[in-house]
């Protein structure tokens, strides 16, 4: 982890307080502006499902979505 965290770490485990409030299980990720990744779970078994679903159902929402290109020279007219 980076220092970056250290600075955070009160706001990391108040929105890890607030989300066991309201969730048995949960993962949450959070990314600052330098890239740097941080994420926590209930558990590693609970984390690792979650992610998991969480990329399944991004991959569907990506095939269902239809992409449609456009040249400059389309735009004009």
């Amino acid at each position: 982890m980076t220092d970056d965290l250290d600075d955070k770490q009160d706001v990391y485990e108040k929105l890890r307080a607030i989300m066991s409030e309201h969730f048995d299980s949960f993962c949450f990720i959070v990314m600052n502006e330098r890239g740097d990744l941080y994420y926590d779970y209930t558990n590693f078994r609970v984390g690792r499902m979650l992610m998991s679903e969480a990329q399944n159902e991004l991959k569907s929402e990506m095939e269902d979505c239809e992409l449609m290109w456009f040249d400059d020279d389309d735009l004009d007219d």
